[in-house]
């Protein structure tokens, strides 16, 4: 009796064997992405990351699992960015902007005047050398791209006053992103310029710690500044990308099949919220201005001291030298004003 029970069980644990090795994802523990954004409810980012979890979540059968924690909930961009280096936070959707705060030479990109048209955000960043080199830095320290996402133009908003001419800048306290380039740019310009992270900008224009700051529409909507700035102008002075991104010793340990899970998710993710966010400009400026935001175009006047100053910024070696020796011989070679 004692010898049949025990081939008995002995059988038992033969068949689990067995159909735990043919079960595949069911015999692996499940896969938790907590995923980190500054980005509010009405950012395409925020959108976007509804695809992402959807398609992890069904392509894995349930194996693979994203948390989103937007809205700042973990901090502000550099801190999220060093965390995902850190690999105490699995996946960042952050603009290369806070990318830079952590990873200074990938800054080149947000240049003055460096990108004019869509067309050249494509060719020349997404899908061109610019993006390559980006890429090549953020994994060098700890950063496995897997998507780009959009910001957007960067636009200038201020409660004073219109600003049409240069004149009109001098003296207003404009909120920068923490990059040196951004301050040298503004204190050109005449502003004086005050470097925070954007999840404390909305406080300091209450407050009037700033008079105003320089984002687009989409951020400038999305984050609710209108509410505190009666006019924009449209300078488009600067553009800004982002990046998804994952800790890259974590993205090693993955199967393949994984990896190609989490990869086609995000360019799935990615490619939608830049489509989005192109579509969002239009609708977020007709709303800013059916709340009483002055809308304006940047002058001839305007628009040629912008591109004096960024033109100067370029120049800079102070500023430029971190951004490396051929990538600046070939920006300078390629730049608009160089041609």
């Amino acid at each position: 009796m004692k010898k049949r029970i025990g081939w008995i069980i002995f059988g038992l644990f033969i068949v689990s064997l067995v159909f735990s090795a043919g079960s595949g994802w069911a015999a692996e523990k499940k896969l938790v992405l907590n995923m980190g954004a500054s980005s509010s409810p009405e950012h395409s980012r925020y959108k976007a990351a509804d695809i992402f979890m959807a398609k992890v979540q069904k392509d894995s059968k349930g194996q693979i699992e994203a948390v989103r924690m937007f809205g700042g909930v973990l901090g502000n961009e550099t801190k999220m960015t060093q965390s995902v280096q850190a690999g105490t936070l699995e996946i960042g959707w952050i603009s290369d902007i806070g990318i830079s705060t952590v990873i200074p030479e990938v800054a080149f990109v947000n240049l003055p005047y460096l990108l004019p048209t869509y067309q050249d955000v494509e060719k020349k960043y997404y899908k061109g050398w610019m993006g390559d080199v980006v890429k090549q830095r953020m994994e060098a320290k700890g950063l496995h791209h897997l998507a780009w996402v959009e910001n957007d133009y960067r636009w200038l908003t201020n409660s004073k006053r219109d600003v049409l001419k240069p004149e009109d800048l001098k003296g207003l306290k404009i909120r920068t992103v923490e990059t040196p380039m951004f301050i040298a740019f503004f204190k050109e310009l005449g502003v004086m310029p005050t470097p925070m992270g954007i999840t404390e900008v909305s406080t300091a224009l209450q407050q009037g710690t700033v008079d105003g700051q320089d984002n687009g529409a989409i951020l400038t909507y999305a984050y609710g500044f209108y509410q505190f700035q009666k006019y924009l102008t449209k300078t488009s002075h600067s553009y800004s990308g982002g990046a998804i991104f994952m800790n890259k010793g974590l993205w090693n340990s993955l199967s393949a099949e994984k990896k190609k899970i989490i990869q086609d998710a995000a360019t799935e993710a990615g490619n939608w919220q830049i489509a989005k966010n192109h579509q969002d400009v239009g609708e977020y400026v007709d709303k800013m201005k059916k709340a009483g935001v002055k809308i304006n175009e940047i002058t001839p006047e305007l628009d040629k001291k912008f591109k004096e100053v960024a033109w100067n910024v370029l120049n800079n070696k102070t500023i430029t030298s971190r951004y490396g020796d051929d990538v600046m011989k070939r920006i300078l070679a390629e730049y608009p004003r160089a041609k």
